[in-house]
């Protein structure tokens, strides 16, 4: 399948919402998320005050990354679209004219954490955090650095 990537738009903060809400659907060990329509409200305005792009397939988004200065606040592909260089594309996309980037990753996100790795990401530090209902997840920074 053929992807096309373009810069986000505050219109592609629902598709996000609903990509991020099909991803903790598959995550067992994930907190429980917000509403779509307020993450919706949330990556609206985070995608507008900041840089992003998404990919889509057929005129539907499959993907989307936003970064935030020299931070990527996300990065997520459908569970169809994974292995087909999504992932990597908005990686690059937002490596473009950055001399480093940071990403935090769930340490319990082994794909995740495998692919910022095969991607020249290392880990530089740990976190916890707590959430309302009392549970507790590993927050991993990875960080890629420009050579040369």
């Amino acid at each position: 399948m053929e992807h096309h990537f373009r810069s986000a738009t505050p219109s592609d903060a629902k598709a996000a919402s609903e990509i991020i809400h099909a991803w903790d659907a598959e995550m067992d060990w994930m907190v429980p998320l917000d509403t779509v329509a307020s993450m919706t409200e949330f990556w609206a305005d985070r995608i507008e005050k900041s840089q992003g792009w998404v990919a889509e397939a057929d005129g539907v988004v499959v993907g989307f990354c936003v970064r935030t200065d020299d931070n990527i606040d996300a990065l997520y592909v459908v569970r169809a679209a994974r292995g087909q260089g999504v992932g990597k594309r908005l990686l690059d996309l937002a490596k473009e004219n950055r001399d480093w980037i940071t990403v935090w990753a769930y340490e319990a996100n082994a794909e995740a954490r495998r692919f910022y790795r095969r991607e020249g990401l290392v880990e530089i530090s740990r976190e916890m955090e707590t959430y309302e209902d009392g549970s507790s997840l590993m927050d991993v920074e990875h960080r890629w650095t420009r050579s040369g």
